[in-house]
C-alpha cells in the first residue's frame, strides 16, 4: 500500500518525474503496468527499474531489501543516487541495508511515513496518504556527508505532503515500538483473549471493541518481521505494559474504587495532549 500511494503522490507533486516500479511477481508487474502514474513503466529486472535514478525507495519488508540491493551493480565513482526505505524498523535495516548500499557507492538514509492501514495491496493505494502525515528521518550519526542527502530526502516527503521530523535509528525504533508496535501485539492479544474464550461475543461488539482491534486484521508475514526485529524495544515496552497491567489488577481486586478512578483520570488527561 505506501508503495503504491507513493507512486500516486510523486506522480501528482511531481508531474515531471519518471517513474519506474519493481516487483519480482509477474501478477503484480501487471498491476503496476495498469497504473497511470507509471505509464507502463514496470519490470522485473532491479538493474533497469534503478538504471538512471536520482532516488531510490525500497517499499518491501525489510527482510527482502539486502537481497534486492545485493543484485545491484557498483554505482559509478561519485555518485549521487540516495537510496531510502519505507519500513517500521531502522535498526536491522541501517546495519545491513544502509552499509551494503554505502559500499556500493550511493548514499543511505532511512525514512518511516507513519500512514497507512491495516490494509495491504495496491487496490488500496492513495495519492492523499501523505498530506500532513509524519515521516522520520533516520541518518547514520557521525556521517556529515550525509547533510545534502537528508535536505533531499526532507525536500522530497514534504514535496508529497508530509511533516518531516530526524532522529537516530534506536530513537526510532523506541519510538514505533510505544505507538505502533506495542499496539498491535495488544489488539492481537485482545481478540484472543476475548474471541477465542467466547467466539460469540463478536456479534455483540460495538464501535470501540472493533477500533481497538482494528490493527489485528493486518498481515501476520508482516507483523512477524516486525516485532521480531524489533524485538528488544517491543519486549520492554511490554513489560512496562505488564507491570501496568498487574496495577490495575490489583485496584480490581482489592475493590480500590479511589485508586480506579485515579488511573482512569490520568489517563483521559493524558489522553487530551493527543
Amino acid at each position: 500500500m505506501i508503495g503504491g500511494s507513493l507512486i500516486k503522490a510523486v506522480k501528482e507533486h511531481f508531474p515531471e518525474a519518471r517513474l519506474t516500479a519493481w516487483a519480482r511477481r509477474d501478477e503484480v508487474i501487471l498491476l503496476l503496468r495498469d497504473t497511470e502514474a507509471l505509464g507502463n513503466r514496470a519490470t522485473g529486472d532491479i538493474s533497469k527499474a534503478v538504471e538512471g535514478a536520482d532516488l531510490i525507495v525500497l517499499a518491501m519488508p525489510t527482510g527482502a531489501m539486502a537481497d534486492v540491493i545485493e543484485q545491484l551493480d557498483d554505482f559509478s565513482v561519485g555518485s549521487d543516487v540516495l537510496v531510502t526505505d519505507v519500513g517500521s524498523v531502522k535498526g536491522p535495516v541501517e546495519s545491513k541495508v544502509g552499509a551494503l548500499v554505502r559500499r556500493k557507492g550511493a548514499n543511505f538514509i532511512g525514512s518511516h511515513p507513519m500512514a497507512g492501514s491495516e490494509k495491504t495491496g495496491l487496490e488500496f493505494a492513495d495519492g492523499e496518504l501523505f498530506q500532513d502525515a509524519p515521516v522520520i528521518l533516520t541518518p547514520s550519526i557521525g556521517n556529515e556527508a550525509e547533510g545534502a542527502s537528508v535536505n533531499r530526502l526532507r525536500e522530497f516527503w514534504e514535496g508529497v505532503g508530509a511533516r518531516v521530523s530526524q532522529m537516530s535509528v534506536g530513537e526510532h525504533d523506541r519510538l514505533v515500538a510505544s505507538i505502533s508496535h506495542l499496539p498491535h501485539l495488544l489488539a492481537a492479544a485482545l481478540v484472543r483473549v476475548v474471541l477465542g474464550q467466547t467466539p460469540e461475543a463478536g456479534t455483540f461488539s460495538g464501535g470501540g471493541f472493533r477500533d481497538t482491534t482494528r490493527g489485528s486484521a493486518g498481515p501476520e508475514e508482516m507483523w512477524t518481521g516486525i516485532l521480531s526485529d524489533n524485538s528488544e524495544a517491543v519486549s520492554s515496552q511490554l513489560g512496562a505494559f505488564i507491570e501496568e497491567l498487574e496495577s490495575w489488577k490489583h485496584a480490581l481486586d482489592t475493590l480500590d474504587s479511589n485508586q480506579l478512578r485515579a488511573f482512569l483520570s490520568q489517563a483521559r488527561k493524558l489522553r487530551e495532549l493527543l
